[in-house]
């Protein structure tokens, strides 16, 4: 995995923000012990809003901020591990991602074990007269003072934690949360123009090249992310062009073809040993798909939340509608652009061709994914033939649009197939006519 997508991984554990809160925690610490001794502040100082104690005092103060912070912490995070293990039942292990890279959670976490590593290290520097080296007493007010503040800022931070913990599990917040990475990775997907010397372009032709070589991984795993455009940067001087044959999300096998190399001449052997090594170091490898540049993926997360819905065990078609209505945004976005670019140009010559994702592929996987769960719920299969009427009616791409024409009829074959009800098989009659002919919403 390159480095990149490892601080990516960091940056959405829980181990980033609580350790820049720690660490923050450490050096206002130090920071403000140093200025109260700089400073000698004492009992003369006191006023409406900055008090002084006594060593036994702020002893007291900053052990009881710690424990009852540790104690908060504790509670707090067993309900973010319940309400994770709820999530992975409910909605699909692949959706725990979401609220392990939520920043709300990560900083209620940052928050806690700041403020105790700071109460205990301030509670360190307190001294009375009779265990002090030097035979007087120390009490850093300003420190004391402010964890005050980090315990008042507890309290406000416990407060938003029950409300988005609250907030967080329900389904159209889960929806709308994964829908945003969606919309984002749809719209780079079909990003045209320049990025850095290289030129983003469609061009569907290929040229006969009289060489080919083939690519192959060294290692197994998922595709994380692969960088077609750092490539063509790579090889731009080589008058070569590289075919990759591989996407991120999909799964490899050592040995596995990724790639061909195609040439006018015959490549000299160290040449071709360096077109392959860079090959295989832009193509980074994980032990599991991530929602970083990998659109199927993302778009299986809202599917899978529509689909385990409809479970025996669970049995809630309004959450597939929920997803549906996410969905729809997305696909009718996809189907609004042109046919995403597949080719880069450095200085004028095209040097990677690239497989991007089609708008016609997104929609055959969320409709081949729903419709065999969706039969026996009539609400379910007039959702669908809705999302599939909005792609034809706002849709721009031929192929995209077809394919949801394609998809609506299969729906109303697949129900009478059941042999549905007379009134169940109306319904879904008078949806197509509305939705599909009419076009009318």
């Amino acid at each position: 995995m390159h480095l990149i997508d490892r601080l990516r991984a960091f940056r959405d554990s829980f181990i980033m923000v609580p350790s820049i809160f720690i660490v923050c925690g450490i050096g206002l610490s130090l920071i403000l012990v140093a200025l109260d001794q700089a400073m000698g502040y004492g009992p003369a100082d006191a006023t409406l809003l900055f008090f002084t104690v006594g060593p036994e005092g702020a002893r007291g103060i900053l052990s009881s901020i710690a424990s009852t912070v540790l104690s908060v912490a504790t509670m707090a995070f067993s309900i973010t591990i319940s309400v994770m293990s709820s999530a992975s039942s409910s909605f699909g292990p692949r959706l725990v991602r979401n609220f392990m890279s939520d920043r709300g959670n990560q900083v209620v976490l940052g928050t806690f074990t700041s403020t105790f590593l700071y109460c205990l290290l301030v509670m360190r520097s307190v001294q009375g007269a009779d265990n002090s080296v030097s035979g007087q007493s120390f009490v850093p007010h300003i420190a004391v003072n402010f964890s005050m503040v980090l315990a008042l800022a507890c309290v406000g931070v416990l407060i938003y934690f029950i409300n988005h913990i609250a907030s967080g599990i329900q389904v159209s917040t889960i929806a709308t949360t994964v829908q945003s990475k969606y919309m984002k990775l749809i719209d780079r997907n079909n990003e045209f123009g320049e990025k850095g010397s290289a030129t983003c372009v469609r061009q569907d032709e290929r040229s006969n090249w009289p060489y080919s070589y083939p690519v192959c991984t060294s290692d197994s795993g998922y595709v994380v992310d692969i960088e077609p455009v750092v490539l063509a940067e790579k090889t731009k001087d080589s008058q070569a062009f590289v075919s990759l044959l591989v996407r991120a999300g999909d799964h490899l096998v050592e040995g596995q073809r990724i790639a061909w190399i195609f040439s006018d001449t015959e490549l000299e052997p160290e040449t071709l040993e360096k077109m392959k090594s860079d090959v295989q170091a832009i193509c980074s490898l994980g032990d599991s798909r991530t929602d970083y540049n990998d659109i199927r993926f993302v778009q299986g997360q809202i599917v899978e939340l529509g689909v385990r819905a409809l479970s025996p065990g669970t049995n809630d078609p309004f959450t597939l509608t929920d997803s549906t209505h996410e969905l729809t945004v997305g696909l009718v976005r996809a189907a609004q652009q042109s046919p995403a670019p597949n080719t880069v140009i450095c200085d004028g010559r095209a040097c990677v061709g690239y497989l991007p994702v089609e708008a016609a592929e997104l929609i055959d996987l969320v409709f081949d994914s729903f419709r065999s769960y969706a039969l026996d719920h009539e609400q379910c299969l007039i959702d669908l033939l809705k999302m599939a009427g909005k792609i034809i009616c706002l849709g721009s791409d031929q192929q995209a649009t077809a394919r949801a024409r394609w998809h609506a009829a299969v729906i109303v074959e697949y129900f009478r197939a059941t042999e549905p009800l007379p009134h169940s098989l109306d319904l879904v009659l008078s949806a197509y006519d509305r939705y599909i002919v009419q076009q009318q919403f």
